[in-house]
């Protein structure tokens, strides 16, 4: 195994990288400067999408923004999500850069994202910041913040988020009505193209770096919110001479400010070289977001989110676990959620105690879900309420790739890897750390072949890595609602009377059910609790 890890880590350098400005693709272990273009684009297939859209004109944008430092990562991000937001119908603020650029530093232990928040950032570092729930955070409730090179990740507030992000669509340059869709879904979507001046035609309004293009550049993220297919590829006149094949174009917000005539935004080719392409992995759009508030609680033994795709496991299949200390007032599992790039069948399971660590015996594990991610990203599953009985347990998601791999030979290109993603350490070819994990003995174990692993003796006995990583797997758990006996989410005469059918055995109920029907908490379900309802829906 340790072997085939340094083959894993070479292949993946080809085909990522770090750059100088706003770097936004990662690998394990090892970031180099090594570029992948993608396929240029065909114009719109899917005869549903409109030839132009614009979240601009629909209102779904906030202000343009001019950023100070190398954090156009953090705006871009940013932006995304208040399109999100607003496209949702939430009546929002902008949201605070210095907050995320704070948040995104190195923590007091040395371990995190190492940098300061006057350097470079990766498109990861958002994903992360938004799928833990601290933040994004409105620039009002974020307050001042005075950033310099002794800024700490720890030392930012991080309660003061009020929406949190359950779902994560990765997007592909050799996709665009996926880009199309996902941009009219949720208002915009976050990307990064390779800038320079040469490229830009007259008054900075359309930009085109052709694929022959092999001179100096810059990386930098933006949020694209719109396209226009009949777009002329004659507006493509930068000075270094060359248009198109086609014309169309997306409409980009930028975080430059007011600094062009179309007040900050400009078109960009759909066959720029990099724009949507392999080399600034990963593009994204936002999917789904809950507004937080004191009824559900987030479970996770990372907040930094997937740093890379745990693919080390030649095996059909592969369990991998996180193992929770549960809130005994959040006792009800709702939704799972995980990050991952493999389309494969995935089971869900909750997984309990045995000596302090999760049972080895998958009798006596409860399947709670079962699917098949749509899209690569962050996935969320919706649980049918499960009732916690323990202080500590595991979820665990099985993966089972023989359905899609079936005929295939790990060397065919549509062969899919059994893979989950994993918070882990990384390094740039200068042999520089830029992300840190803080991994801890008793988070997370690995399941194949009968056999049960802590994640970090299966990283040194099969990688000699000492440093580990965390899988990036959350379980989102809500408290039970007393007297709610028919769980609508309120409390109502009917509930009162399905407790009295439930004593004359005219219904029946589930642990959920009968935990509220308790409404007294004498540990027992009788006619005083129907009484009781009764009482407190008068008062």
């Amino acid at each position: 195994m340790k072997s085939k890890f340094k083959k894993l880590i070479a292949g993946f350098i080809a085909s990522c990288c770090i750059f100088s400005f706003c770097s936004t693709g990662a690998s394990a272990a090892v970031i180099d400067y090594n570029e992948a273009v993608s396929a240029v684009p065909t114009v719109t297939a899917d005869s549903s999408l409109p030839a132009s859209y614009s979240s601009k004109d629909l209102g779904y944008v906030t202000e343009v923004k001019n950023q100070l430092y190398s954090d156009c990562w953090a705006y871009a991000g940013l932006a995304t999500f208040e399109s999100k937001l607003l496209k949702s119908g939430f009546n929002i603020e902008s949201m605070s850069v210095p907050h995320l650029n704070a948040w995104a530093t190195t923590r007091s232990n040395g371990t995190g994202w190492i940098r300061n928040p006057f350097g470079d950032g990766y498109a990861e570092i958002c994903l992360g910041y938004i799928t833990s729930w601290q933040g994004a955070v409105e620039k009002s409730d974020a307050g001042e913040f005075i950033l310099d090179t002794n800024t700490k990740g720890d030392l930012v507030d991080a309660t003061r988020a009020k929406y949190g992000v359950t779902e994560i669509e990765y997007l592909y340059k050799d996709n665009p009505d996926a880009i199309k869709r996902a941009i009219m879904e949720n208002g915009g979507v976050y990307t990064s193209y390779a800038t320079t001046s040469s490229c830009y035609g007259s008054n900075n309004t359309a930009y085109f770096m052709p694929s022959t293009y092999n001179s100096s550049y810059t990386g930098h993220a933006i949020e694209v919110v719109g396209w226009d297919d009949n777009f002329s590829r004659d507006k493509f006149n930068g000075r270094i001479g060359k248009k198109p094949v086609s014309n169309g174009a997306w409409l980009v917000k930028n975080s430059w400010g007011d600094y062009n005539s179309l007040g900050g935004y400009f078109w960009i080719s759909y066959e720029d070289k990099y724009v949507f392409s392999s080399k600034y992995k990963p593009s994204y759009a936002i999917k789904t977001i809950e507004k937080l508030d004191n009824k559900s609680k987030l479970l996770q033994n990372e907040i930094f989110g997937a740093t890379y795709e745990f693919n080390y496991v030649d095996r059909e299949e592969v369990t991998y676990i996180n193992r929770f200390d549960f809130d005994k007032n959040y006792n009800i599992i709702d939704k799972v959620m995980f990050k991952t790039e493999c389309l494969a069948d995935y089971s869900i399971y909750y997984v309990p105690d045995e000596n302090n660590a999760p049972v080895a015996d998958k009798s006596k594990w409860t399947k709670l879900y079962s699917g098949k991610p749509d899209y690569k990203g962050y996935i969320c599953a919706d649980i049918e309420d499960f009732l916690l009985k323990d202080n500590s347990g595991s979820v665990a998601i099985t993966v089972n790739t023989s359905s899609v791999n079936k005929g295939l030979s790990p060397t065919d290109s549509r062969y899919v890897n059994n893979t989950i993603g994993v918070g882990e350490w990384l390094k740039n070819t200068s042999g520089n750390y830029v992300f840190l994990n803080d991994s801890h003995y008793g988070d997370c174990y690995i399941y194949y072949d009968n056999t049960m692993s802590d994640l970090l003796d299966w990283y040194k006995e099969n990688n000699n890595d000492e440093i580990g990583g965390t899988f990036v797997i959350k379980a989102i758990t809500k408290q039970n609602l007393l007297g709610d006996t028919n769980l609508d989410g309120t409390i109502n005469i009917v509930d009162a009377t399905s407790i009295q059918k439930y004593l004359v055995q005219l219904e029946d109920f589930n642990d959920i059910q009968k935990l509220n029907a308790d409404f007294n908490k004498d540990g027992k379900i009788n006619i005083s609790d129907s009484t009781e309802i009764q009482k407190y829906l008068a008062s």
